[in-house]
């Protein structure tokens, strides 16, 4: 992978984000609110808890943080998939967002 894969990949997986979010809000009638600042996606629910989802571009990775605790993810056969569980970063993201918005 070069830069200017990992950037095209990044930019896809950060307006995805946004756009479960927004369904996720809609489903739900939960008030989350997220801001994009440049590599950073803060999330910021009703509960006073945070999802950060950063860019690592010397590494190639995507970082989560999560209430429960932190994931990297690297990108294998077109998917982030997390390098401890195996986890695909959709599957981790979508269960912390639940957790953290009904917690």
């Amino acid at each position: 992978m070069n830069i200017t894969q990992f950037h095209t990949l990044t930019d896809q997986l950060f307006n995805n984000i946004e756009l479960f979010l927004d369904n996720y809000a809609d489903e739900h009638d939960s008030d989350i609110d997220y801001e994009t600042h440049g590599n950073v996606i803060t999330i910021a629910f009703p509960n006073g808890s945070k999802i950060i989802v950063n860019t690592q571009e010397p590494l190639f990775q995507i970082w989560l943080a999560t209430r429960k605790q932190g994931y990297h993810f690297d990108y294998v056969n077109n998917q982030w998939i997390c390098n401890r569980s195996d986890q695909t970063f959709n599957d981790i993201f979508a269960q912390a967002v639940d957790e953290q918005a009904n917690g």
